[in-house]
């Protein structure tokens, strides 16, 4: 079981380079064929113009250059390839994002940097590929990632569909790493449901696909979710987290709700999520 389809998004974020790599390294992997676009409706982080034609013209000059220069990056990597840029506005550009990404295995996004002048756009965008693409997304950090090849994995897990869904989508990669932990935090509320999440039986359902893992049961105590998925993150030096993502068309302000968007917004490794 691999990947053999990547799509990946470039900006001129910090974390482009460290985007790239990732994506390399797993077309290289799996043998993979790596897709690059570049939004022409993404703004320059150091934009100088301020009419909007020239505004038009330095975003369109942006796309072609990360486009240039990922071609360039990426010509004596051994893959094969390709890449092009987006047209259109924001909401047409994310439009065709998730229509481009549907015949992807993988889709390799950016974090949304609440630092970035594109992070409504982007954050939007995110949404806009997750509910309308129905492929999983790698986000990577806008700090960057401490190791482009991961090596250890945490999966986010209370039995929803959309955990579910990220856990089988994320399987090609979970292969191929040492250990994933199957992370369980057992808050009042899921105690209170006494509701069988089948932990060991997703632990054995990975055993059978080759996926080295072990089950872990924290209780929360006094804190946040994000908190302690955080801690735990740290303690067990992991570089890829495996969380589902929620909401549904109509409660849109939902896709990145709560726990999700907490994660999102305080990204410590790459996080694959999916819808």
């Amino acid at each position: 079981m691999s990947y053999k389809s990547l799509l990946l998004l470039l900006d001129d974020g910090k974390s482009n380079a460290d985007r790239v790599n990732a994506a390399i390294e797993i077309a290289k992997s799996h043998e993979a064929h790596l897709t690059a676009v570049a939004l022409e409706s993404l703004k320059p982080q150091y934009m100088i113009a301020t009419d909007d034609a020239k505004v038009k013209t330095e975003c369109i000059c942006m796309a072609n250059s990360l486009v240039d220069e990922f071609k360039r990056h990426v010509n004596h990597a051994g893959i094969s390839f390709d890449a092009f840029t987006i047209s259109g506005n924001a909401d047409a550009t994310a439009s065709k994002m998730a229509h481009f990404g549907r015949n992807a295995d993988l889709i390799i996004l950016p974090q949304p940097g609440q630092d970035s002048r594109n992070y409504s756009q982007m954050l939007a965008f995110s949404e806009e590929v997750m509910l309308y693409s129905g492929r999983p997304i790698l986000f990577i950090p806008y700090i960057g990632a401490k190791r482009v090849s991961f090596q250890k994995a945490m999966i986010s897990y209370d039995g929803t569909p959309a955990a579910t869904r990220a856990i089988h989508d994320a399987i090609p990669l979970l292969r191929r790493l040492d250990l994933s932990t199957i992370l369980v935090v057992e808050s009042r509320k899921q105690l209170e449901n006494k509701s069988d999440v089948q932990t060991d039986a997703l632990s054995l359902h990975l055993d059978r696909h080759g996926v080295n893992n072990q089950v872990s049961r924290v209780s929360p105590g006094s804190s946040l979710v994000p908190v302690v998925i955080h801690n735990e993150l740290v303690n067990r030096d992991i570089d890829l987290l495996i969380v589902g993502g929620y909401g549904t068309p109509s409660l849109r302000q939902k896709i990145f709700g709560s726990v999700t968007r907490k994660l999102l917004e305080t990204m410590l490794v790459p996080v694959l999520m999916a819808h």
